[in-house]
């Protein structure tokens, strides 16, 4: 799959490389980030490179992900799409954004963009997300966006010494059609 230069309204969206690195242990370093995902927080540039190679490298392996920033150039987060199946035509959406841009939309702008990309250049039919049950924020983002909760997977992982619950979401193309068509 290949990564896109993409744009919306006060956001960028750019393929992530290694010059990125020194955002990339920014971001995954802090707690916050990581505090609803299975990862841990990274703790060196080494592991910011690992965390780099095993997610954001851009490659041919059924995903992307793309670095977020202002119009001016300042990194704010990542985003993309995993678990890409050209055969089902379904991916999973993923994102992170650094705290001090948090509750400024950024984040219900830049799923608005990447399931725009997904639905119309990508060919996607329906697009995935989880969200661990404590992390009503990013809950509300795909609320905003037209996603569906579709159920609960309960003790789903395991994570700063408890088990957390996951929500699932759904989008599918032809709902956001009908929206778009009732207006």
């Amino acid at each position: 799959m290949d990564t896109p230069n993409l744009s919306s309204e006060r956001l960028l969206y750019r393929p992530i490389t290694m010059d990125d690195i020194d955002f990339i242990y920014k971001l995954f370093s802090r707690s916050e980030t990581n505090r609803y995902s299975e990862d841990k927080d990274v703790t060196s540039m080494e592991e910011a490179v690992e965390m780099y190679k095993k997610y954001m490298e851009p490659n041919d392996s059924g995903r992307f992900r793309v670095l977020i920033e202002s119009l001016y150039g300042e990194a704010m987060g990542t985003i993309g799409l995993y678990l890409y199946s050209k055969e089902h035509k379904r991916a999973e959406i993923g994102y992170d954004l650094m705290k001090e841009h948090w509750g400024n939309g950024y984040i219900t702008e830049a799923v608005k963009t990447i399931v725009d990309y997904g639905f119309n250049t990508l060919g996607l039919v329906r697009i995935e997300a989880t969200v661990d049950s404590e992390n009503g924020a990013s809950a509300r983002v795909l609320e905003k966006n037209g996603f569906k909760h579709e159920g609960t997977l309960r003790k789903r992982f395991y994570h700063d010494d408890k088990w957390h619950d996951e929500l699932v979401y759904g989008l599918l193309k032809d709902s956001i059609l009908s929206v778009c068509t009732e207006a």
